[in-house]
């Protein structure tokens, strides 16, 4: 049995930074998985919506060869660096992922990586215009990966002949192999069959697929497909299962060629998938192979580190839903990152979606699904805020702790209703304001209940003594919004309040210190910063001219008030 890896950074990595990779960064990739002779590189999506330059969303195959005719050729220059040859000396020829036989100067040798790997582009079905595809023979592109929904399996099986008149080798990708029944699997490896495409694939979309499903799929495969058709293995990492459903591929000993797709840092959306580096040094070991790691280690260091940094991608509860409910994992994604969700609101949208729905990311449903299950008011609503002084709100910003003498000579004046709104401020409050289940959760035990407002879509077992109407805060001209201090400010206009003073409500701030309290549960990662401060200043905006608002501490947001 012939094992290869298929390296997918550069398009399942994509994901992570939506395929923003810089020149220089594609090559520094290329360059280190031809160093660590990997055999099958995948280089980017073609797309009819691809760029020219800096993304591995690739317009057309030109774009792509343009790249490959630099780092191909400064490779072969710097191939003559001791420090990247095998330790192996003896001399092996191998075609890897060409399915063509093994020969070595020595037939008990252990099995050789090949010096000239595969570079192949993936295309989803109907994505990218196959017109507009060259000749392989013409490309350094020699193998396309056609991904497809199995409603549309028959267009898949002609675009894979169109494919294959153009001379590229095709690996067919059924994408959410486990919505096929047995019937529907064998139906298609008929197919196939009569096609003989280069590589068939088993693939695990939501990362849910348990050893003994992988077996069964394995088997049907095995026992069914032309023996000249290589069986691939695509795995996403949601119940951390990839690693050992790869190791039961490598053992099971069929009689064809294996490919198992992988990616440096198991970079890739939700979940990840299966690491390059890991499986690689699995196979040296187990199966005999010879790949370098420390190439693929230092792309790690030296760029994925900090990209992990800024964005996120592996294991999460919420990305453990997505499998254990074998839904699109873009779902769990989209709930994340409002930043507000107790994981059992999450858990409990997710478990509304409905069959049809779950394979395929629908964000009118799942943003319908959220408001409607935030909506479901678990209190009725019941007495006000009431007072005559003028209102200061304490946001949980870090720059409390910088004001906090300016901020308590004013409320030692007792001019002030002060509320702090969803933390427990150090600071002398009347009220403490929850419109997040998490945050309430986190500090109520510790207030007295009478000084504590929260709007009814909050649970709990001591009923405070004002309980505000959720629905009737959370939309402003018609958009739905569920940041606490946004909320009370609406509340506070609807009552008629023409002005507030507002401290430590700074805004995201990257690479800083947030909150004005040690808070565990934060937002770690850049675009979700950004994305959050957007949705706030938005929201501001449309209060501005509701209510007045003065900012005690420093804010990203006073410009657009």
């Amino acid at each position: 049995m012939r094992i290869a890896l298929l390296d997918c950074t550069l398009r399942d990595g994509g994901y992570i930074n939506k395929w923003a990779f810089k020149e220089s960064h594609i090559a520094k990739i290329i360059h280190a998985l031809l160093d660590s002779k990997v055999e099958i590189i995948e280089c980017g999506y073609l797309s009819d919506k691809g760029l020219e330059r800096d993304s591995t969303l690739f317009r057309d195959i030109a774009t792509i060869d343009r790249l490959l005719d630099s780092i191909i050729s400064s490779n072969i220059a710097e191939s003559t660096n001791p420090q990247l040859l095998s330790l192996d000396t003896h001399t092996h020829t191998c075609s890897g992922a060409s399915g063509d036989s093994l020969s070595t100067s020595d037939s008990n040798l252990p099995q050789a990586n090949c010096d000239k790997p595969m570079f192949v582009a993936m295309i989803n079905l109907g994505d990218f215009n196959l017109s507009y595809l060259k000749p392989a023979e013409d490309s350094h592109i020699t193998g396309l990966r056609l991904a497809f929904h199995k409603e549309h399996i028959s267009k898949a099986l002609a675009q894979a002949k169109i494919l294959q008149d153009l001379g590229y080798k095709v690996f067919f990708q059924p994408m959410v192999t486990k919505r096929y029944s047995d019937i529907e699997f064998l139906t298609m490896l008929e197919s196939l069959n009569a096609l003989r495409p280069h590589a068939f694939y088993i693939v695990d979309s939501f990362g849910s697929m348990t050893l003994r499903e992988f077996g069964r799929y394995l088997l049907l495969s095995d026992s069914n497909l032309d023996s000249q058709i290589a069986l691939g293995y695509h795995s996403h990492n949601n119940m951390q299962l990839a690693f050992a459903n790869a190791i039961n591929l490598t053992q099971s000993n069929l009689k064809r060629e294996v490919i198992l797709d992988a990616s440096i840092y198991g970079i890739g959306r939700g979940a990840g998938n299966l690491n390059t580096e890991l499986i690689a040094d699995f196979l040296n070991k187990e199966m005999a192979k010879h790949y370098h790691i420390t190439p693929l280690l230092e792309v790690i260091d030296s760029l994925l580190e900090s990209l992990m940094a800024r964005h996120s991608w592996g294991f999460s509860p919420a990305q453990y839903l997505s499998a254990s409910l074998e839904i699109h994992p873009n779902y769990a994604n989209f709930l994340t990152r409002k930043n507000n969700n107790h994981i059992a609101t999450i858990q409990k949208v997710l478990q509304k979606i409905p069959e049809s729905s779950r394979s395929n990311f629908d964000k009118e449903l799942i943003e319908k699904l959220y408001i409607d299950t935030l909506l479901e008011s678990k209190l009725p609503a019941h007495g006000a805020l009431l007072s005559d002084k003028k209102f200061l709100l304490l946001a949980p910003g870090a720059s409390v702790l910088e004001y906090s003498q300016c901020i308590e000579s004013m409320i030692k004046t007792q001019d002030y209703t002060t509320i702090a709104i969803n933390h427990k401020s150090e600071l002398a409050c009347d009220y403490y304001f929850f419109a997040n289940q998490k945050r309430y959760d986190e500090f109520a035990s510790t207030l007295p209940c009478e000084k504590i407002i929260i709007t009814n879509n909050i649970k709990t077992t001591k009923t405070p003594p004002i309980v505000l109407e959720y629905r009737d805060l959370v939309f402003i001209d018609g958009e739905f919004f569920t940041n606490a201090a946004v909320l009370l400010l609406h509340y506070l206009a609807q009552q008629g309040v023409e002005s507030v003073e507002i401290a430590g409500l700074d805004g995201y701030r990257v690479g800083e210190q947030n909150y004005a309290y040690d808070e565990c549960d934060i937002q770690a990662y850049d675009e979700a910063m950004r994305e959050q401060n957007t949705i706030l200043q938005r929201a501001l905006g449309r209060l501005k001219d509701r209510i007045g608002f003065r900012f005690l501490t420093p804010s990203i947001f006073e410009e657009c008030v």
